[in-house]
């Protein structure tokens, strides 16, 4: 089978050419690696340049991880690969993670139901990072990591995983589709590892296959202040939940109080303009209104408030 790895880039140079490093690496070799350059700065583009082994697919917006999924993936299953693997450019995969995703390939083949995508382990500072595999309750939306007996056994079901590291057959994107680029950055994963159960694609998780990701703890979304991340998180996962909870009022309730939770935790209460922002993700996650960061709220963040009350962006 032909693999192509697909990795979305944005002014991160230095973590991407260690990406890549880890790719060219895998004891499995890929056939092929696509990079999409989500509108780096011309200082990024220039460190990537042009590599014989890569295929770079440049924007000239920023498409945010959903767009720039969607965009690598087509260009991936339009030159006919078999399997398309997704890593963010901060993902470092091991030597021999392909090669385990293949391995538990092989042992699901001949079970009833299709593959919907083969996933692994991935850790964060040390330890793994439960949150990228969860189950998912189909009546109120809730979410809760698969437990951590679930990586010490052989390959499971999860209903829900991140797109750090998930291996996805052509025939799936055939039946499912691409990731919907209106989510621009947060739960668009979510929702297309869903879109695939609802399809009866069941997503493995391989746990032997191991991606180390390498974010950083101010990354976290609690770490604040409270912005854009926060405002692509709480619509998404609203937005997300009313499509696909069979109770969307109560799936609504349970995007709520996560919203205010995230707020919280973040120092929203003590940012100004804060509240704009969570009140605005709500509503438009309800009403299902997408696409990029709005312009109302952009303007908001550019006059900084947090610098006058001592808070570090």
């Amino acid at each position: 089978m032909r693999v192509a790895a697909v990795v979305v880039t944005h002014n991160r140079p230095e973590l991407l050419q260690q990406a890549l490093a880890a790719l060219r690496l895998q004891t499995r070799p890929l056939d092929a690696i696509v990079v999409v350059d989500n509108a780096s700065n011309p200082a990024s583009a220039a460190r990537l340049g042009r590599p014989d082994d890569v295929t770079v697919l440049r924007s000239d917006t920023n498409l945010g991880g959903a767009g720039g999924f969607a965009l690598g993936m087509a260009h991936a299953f339009a030159a006919g690969h078999d399997w398309i693997w997704l890593l963010d450019d901060d993902a470092i995969a091991r030597p021999d993670a392909l090669a385990r995703l293949c391995d538990a390939i092989d042992a699901l083949r001949g079970r009833a139901e299709d593959i919907g995508a083969v996933c692994g382990t991935v850790r964060e500072f040390g330890d793994i990072a439960l949150q990228h595999r969860r189950r998912y309750h189909r009546v109120s939306g809730l979410e809760r990591a698969l437990p951590r007996a679930a990586y010490a056994g052989a390959p499971c079901r999860t209903d829900t995983a991140s797109f750090v590291g998930l291996l996805i057959p052509a025939t799936a994107i055939a039946r499912a589709g691409l990731p919907e680029p209106a989510f621009f950055l947060a739960y668009d994963d979510t929702e297309y590892a869903l879109r695939l159960g609802r399809a009866g694609l069941p997503i493995w998780l391989a746990p032997t296959s191991v991606v180390e990701h390498l974010r950083e703890r101010r990354g976290r979304l609690r770490a604040g202040p409270f912005g854009s991340k926060h405002y692509f998180t709480i619509r998404n996962r609203i937005a997300v939940a009313r499509a696909y909870a069979s109770l969307p009022p109560a799936a609504t309730g349970v995007g709520v109080t996560f919203a205010l939770a995230l707020w919280l935790a973040s120092g929203g209460v003590f940012q100004r303009g804060a509240l704009r922002i969570l009140l605005r993700a709500i509503a438009d996650g309800v009403h299902g209104r997408l696409g990029g960061y709005p312009e109302t709220l952009a303007r908001l963040q550019r006059r900084r408030p947090w610098r006058r009350l001592g808070i570090q962006r």
